[in-house]
């Protein structure tokens, strides 16, 4: 064989061992790549919904919370790696079944508001009234409690000034028994804080008496979080106007009538009597 096939083969042989190392390493990265996708990663991942609020070791407790496995791909960077990455903390929202834990979903329960407008929600504003201990329900209000607002002047004004109407008709027949002078001007309206007491937050405790009841201030000076135009109707009342009812959270509001001066009370009525119906209240 002469030396120029030599080469040639030389160089053949030479060239298909490069391209088969470039081939090889072409698919070595290939099943790299393949098999890092397909590595699984241990998270915490939600299996029960959670509520705003809750302790991160309750969640854990009640197995909300449980250890999973998911690929590598998919693992947030800030996902937590042991339960005592958010010991101490409160969910700051409600995380919903399926989601991996992570870091920022949990908070201190010692963070405080930068200001006491994070508390509002959009396009409302706070309004402070005073109220005495009759009408703000003997001082029993907390902050996060709802109330009905009603307007009232004590001398039937709402319903005509001195017994007549706008128009000086009289206001009740000559039976009348009382006069119509107390209207609800809103009802559920939340209360933001009373004094300085602000609603607490996610984590946040409040003191309680020996009893468990809650500690709650004295003073009559209620701060209502409402939409702007509701400030102004109740800034447009007189402090002396402004009577409050305690609702319950689930209390579903509806229109209420005026009450129309009648001979008969509610009591002499046969389809009232008391005020929950004939029946009246219903035990737990």
């Amino acid at each position: 064989m002469s030396s120029r096939r030599w080469v040639i083969l030389a160089v053949a042989v030479l060239l298909g061992v490069i391209a088969g190392g470039l081939v090889y390493n072409y698919v070595q990265g290939v099943e790299d790549d393949v098999n890092e996708e397909a590595r699984r990663v241990e998270v915490y991942k939600v299996v029960s919904a959670i509520p705003k609020g809750t302790f991160a070791e309750d969640a854990f407790a009640n197995e909300w919370i449980v250890k999973a496995e998911i690929a590598a791909e998919f693992r947030p960077g800030t996902a937590i790696t042991d339960p005592t990455d958010i010991a101490g903390q409160v969910a700051i929202s409600d995380l919903p079944v399926n989601q991996v834990v992570v870091t920022d979903q949990f908070a201190s329960q010692a963070s405080q508001l930068a200001t006491f407008s994070e508390l509002l929600q959009q396009n409302q504003v706070a309004i402070t009234i005073s109220v005495d201990q009759v009408r703000g329900v003997a001082g029993l209000l907390v902050p996060g409690d709802f109330v009905n607002v009603l307007l009232t002047d004590g001398a039937g004004q709402l319903g005509g000034e001195d017994g007549v109407d706008a128009d000086g008709a009289p206001v009740a027949d000559a039976g009348g028994t009382i006069a119509p002078d107390a209207r609800y001007l809103y009802q559920k309206v939340q209360i933001l804080a009373i004094g300085q007491q602000r609603e607490l937050q996610p984590g946040e405790t409040v003191t309680t008496n020996p009893d468990g009841s809650p500690v709650v201030q004295s003073t009559g000076l209620l701060t209502l979080a409402v939409p702007v135009d509701a400030a102004q109707w109740i800034a447009s009342a007189s402090t002396g106007q402004l009577y409050l009812t305690l609702v319950s959270k689930d209390y579903t509001p509806v229109p209420v009538s005026p009450i129309a001066p009648s001979p008969s009370l509610p009591a002499e009525n046969p389809d009232q009597l008391t005020p929950y119906g004939p029946e009246g209240q219903s035990t737990p």
